[in-house]
């Protein structure tokens, strides 16, 4: 173990299960004796995954308004006043899940800018295997297909997770098709839920010395091009129901809507992730794919009628249809539940063209 904190990035497209991962991660790590932080990336404030994770008991810092690449002294910022606050041994840090070129514009230049700060570790890019599978299809937008490839191009480890969800051969066969597909780097599979291959991935992550697979090429307007396929929202609402009901229930419900209303406008998700909170408890619901069952995360121990819902959806859909499908299913749901929901704030937008604030690419 450095006297200085390790950094470990957790990559991977948008729905990849990173927050999840990294909060399963924090746990090993306590489990060692090493105290964990976190820090979170977003092109906008009101970021589920922040709340998420410092409900867990870790302490996130968010860098907001920009990626991490584009903003590399705002992430600076973030580790140091981790450092100063929590005195982490190590610091996860989550870039935007539609943000490629990490290794070129944060890693290597972290490397040599913070070198007497922090340690960083060899670049993790996380991959739910549906969406390895959906890559392919032929209706992905060739610019979303260009992107995925550059994240994995640039891993020095290529993780699979979700595996406890995968039947038969199948976890096998899509670790073949990575090594296939990318020999240079290291293939495995993973479970947060279920613990599965992470306290296997972290020791390897912590003892491999990092392969500095920055981008050779790539071309900066298909990425424009791929991130702005996505309109992203973010939002915060209040929800109070008549008589009360299992928040679970609800936030399952609510993403059921909202997935619904997506898929009504010929919509593909990136993400649709939401956490309801109440006074019994919360819950992170979410789904990648239009038609998948909600995947929930938490526990209520008593009915509830007041929640706060924290909402965030990248789908390629219009910042204007992004908002008409909250404002639909928002009435629909006061409408089955009795219930009365104020929207306290909403964010829609198209991402901006990156612009990195640095480049190492020699």
């Amino acid at each position: 173990m450095t006297n200085i904190p390790e950094v470990l990035f957790v990559g991977g497209f948008l729905g990849a299960g990173k927050t999840t991962a990294i909060r399963s991660l924090a746990r090993i790590l306590a489990g060692k004796g090493l105290k964990a932080a976190a820090i979170t990336n977003d092109q906008a404030t009101g970021l589920v995954d922040t709340v998420f994770l410092s409900g867990h008991g870790i302490q996130a810092e968010e860098v907001a308004g920009s990626c991490f690449c584009c903003n590399f002294n705002g992430l600076a910022d973030a580790i140091s006043h981790s450092i100063a606050t929590a005195a982490p041994d190590v610091i996860l840090a989550e870039p935007v899940g539609s943000c490629t070129d990490i290794v070129a514009t944060v890693i290597r230049p972290m490397r040599a800018l913070m070198k007497d700060k922090v340690h960083v570790l060899a670049y993790s890019v996380l991959v739910e295997p549906d969406r390895w599978t959906e890559i392919a299809d032929s209706g992905t937008p060739w610019s979303i297909k260009y992107l995925f490839d550059k994240q994995l191009q640039e891993a020095d480890f290529i993780v699979i997770t979700k595996v406890d969800t995968l039947q038969g051969e199948r976890t096998k066969e899509i670790l073949e098709e990575v090594g296939r597909s990318y020999p240079e780097s290291n293939a495995l599979g993973i479970s947060s839920k279920e613990g599965v291959g992470m306290e296997e991935w972290l020791n390897l992550v912590r003892a491999t010395p990092p392969g500095e697979r920055w981008l050779k090429e790539i071309d900066y307007q298909s990425y424009a091009d791929a991130e702005a396929e996505m309109g992203w929202l973010n939002g915060m609402a209040s929800v109070t129901l008549a008589e009360p009901v299992d928040g679970k229930m609800i936030g399952g419900r609510l993403t059921e809507m909202l997935a619904k209303g997506i898929a009504d406008r010929d919509g593909r998700i990136g993400h649709l992730k939401l956490l309801v909170v109440g006074q019994s408890g919360s819950v992170k619901a979410g789904v990648t794919q239009i038609g998948e069952k909600p995947v929930l995360d938490g526990l209520f121990t008593g009915p509830v009628s007041h929640l706060e819902v924290t909402i965030n959806i990248r789908a390629t859909l219009s910042p204007g249809e992004l908002s008409a499908v909250v404002n639909d299913s928002v009435t629909q749901f006061e409408e089955s539940y009795k219930a009365e929901v104020d929207i306290s704030a909403i964010n829609t937008f198209r991402p901006g063209a990156p612009n990195p604030t640095h480049r190492y690419s020699a």
